[in-house]
């Protein structure tokens, strides 16, 4: 009975280590994950002797300071507010700056999107 009980404890654990690892790559994280780090290290004498000029930002109707994102494939507003507030719970705010392209819901976006982020 005990003999019985471990093979079942054992055939259980290797299933959902399948099933983690199934589930890992269908949604591409093991593979390609969306954001990407560069391992260079850089010294002064790589840096430009003038600083980049920044873009410009348009302004919303209620003069608060956006920015706007394309729209990654796979992204949703959970990872945008992830890259502008550093909290998946902003996807709200940025839904609510964009309700007139996503009228049926938040889940709608779609890749190629030009979307508004306030800050």
């Amino acid at each position: 009975m005990l003999r019985d009980v471990k093979t079942g404890m054992l055939a259980g654990t290797v299933l959902c280590f399948v099933g983690v690892v199934w589930f890992c790559a269908k949604q591409q994280i093991v593979t390609s994950p969306l954001i990407k780090f560069e391992s260079q290290s850089l010294t002064t004498s790589d840096l430009p002797d003038k600083p980049a000029p920044q873009p410009q930002v348009p302004k919303l109707d209620n003069a608060e300071e956006s920015i706007i994102h394309t729209v990654a494939p796979g992204q949703t507003l959970s990872d945008i507010s992830k890259i502008y507030y550093n909290t998946p719970y902003g996807w709200k705010k940025i839904y609510e700056a964009n309700k007139e392209k996503l009228p049926q819901g938040p889940d709608t976006i779609r890749a190629g999107m030009q979307l508004i982020v306030p800050q």
